[in-house]
């Protein structure tokens, strides 16, 4: 059977980390490499984890990243792991305990498969409003901003499969291979697409990606996060992405950029010129508007900040992280 190397990158959250690697020592799966990736390293944290390693089947490798960012993390963590598949995760998840081992079966058995993900189940800290549950539903298979997904009962196998940072799994030489993650946050600071561009640079590759129904990751939502003003906030985050995408292989000439500023302000100024009206509502209409309205501040201030600064437009056209 293929080896298995879980990674857990983590910043500045040690209970939710640990709550996290209690879960994972209910895993099925004999034998697997545990590694946990410290993006803000921190003493207190590697004293937590030593002590949770001492009664822990799976004990974690604590590994030191530095340099701030989640693709920095989790390339820290790919490289010092020794698995022929890598397993990703987040430090607010935890886990079916046959999680590992249906990716392990599944990996064994189509060989052809270079990455996978599974199912994300929210794990409510609080009951849901009524209308955060209404917009859910109206897209039952996935809710990005939750990274919530279940697309099927039954494995699937494609070459535009589909996956989320916090349950994901990929063969290690094809993480290698395809230049691994693009960057994502920089502690709070949102710069580029993460795993959804890792999942374009896949299916560039011709890669079949799975969908494995019985590795189930429960991802947790606090109350802060059911909030209008938290949903607003990750629709900036995809703007930004939107742009990250957009000017990723090539980047336009300052001319270029300041047409593409005039083309988002013409996309969003009717959501722009509504969305004071309707601040506030949860009514399906003024969701949309609102949520329309701060993905298009945040790409047009993407913009303008790739116009001010040339050095985050290298990081925009930078080809490999890892």
């Amino acid at each position: 059977m293929v080896a298995i190397s879980l990674v857990v990158p983590t910043y500045r959250r040690p209970r939710m980390v640990a709550r996290c690697l209690e879960s994972v020592q209910h895993q099925t799966l004999s034998e697997f490499e545990l590694l946990l990736v410290d993006n803000s390293p921190d003493g207190e944290l590697r004293a937590r984890i030593d002590e949770i390693n001492d009664g822990a089947r799976v004990p974690a490798r604590y590994i030191s990243e530095p340099r701030l960012g989640l693709h920095n993390a989790r390339h820290a963590g790919a490289h010092a792991a020794s698995g022929d598949v890598l397993v990703f995760t987040d430090d607010d998840a935890v886990f079916d305990s046959g999680w590992l081992a249906a990716y392990a079966c599944c990996f064994d058995a189509h060989p052809e498969m270079v990455a996978a993900g599974g199912p994300v189940r929210p794990e409510w800290e609080a009951p849901p409003p009524q209308w955060l549950c209404e917009l859910i539903q109206a897209d039952s298979r996935m809710f990005p901003a939750f990274s919530l997904l279940d697309v099927s009962a039954d494995f699937q196998l494609a070459h535009d499969g589909i996956f989320f940072g916090v349950n994901m799994a990929i063969r290690r030489e094809a993480l290698f291979a395809s230049g691994g993650f693009n960057p994502e946050i920089f502690g709070e600071r949102w710069l580029g697409d993460g795993e959804t561009g890792l999942n374009r640079k896949l299916w560039a590759r011709g890669g079949l990606i799975g969908y494995v129904p019985d590795a189930v990751v429960h991802h947790h939502v606090t109350p802060e996060r059911m909030t209008l003003g938290y949903l607003r906030q990750r629709q900036a985050n995809d703007g930004a992405c939107d742009m990250y995408a957009r000017f990723h292989q090539q980047m336009p000439t300052w001319p270029g950029l300041l047409r593409a500023a005039a083309a988002v302000v013409a996309d969003s100024a009717r959501d722009w010129a509504a969305e004071p009206f309707l601040r506030g509502r949860t009514d399906p209409r003024a969701l949309r508007v609102q949520l329309r309205a701060a993905r298009g501040w945040a790409r047009l201030e993407y913009v303008a900040r790739l116009m001010l600064n040339p050095r985050l437009r290298a990081l925009v056209a930078r080809e490999s992280w890892l």
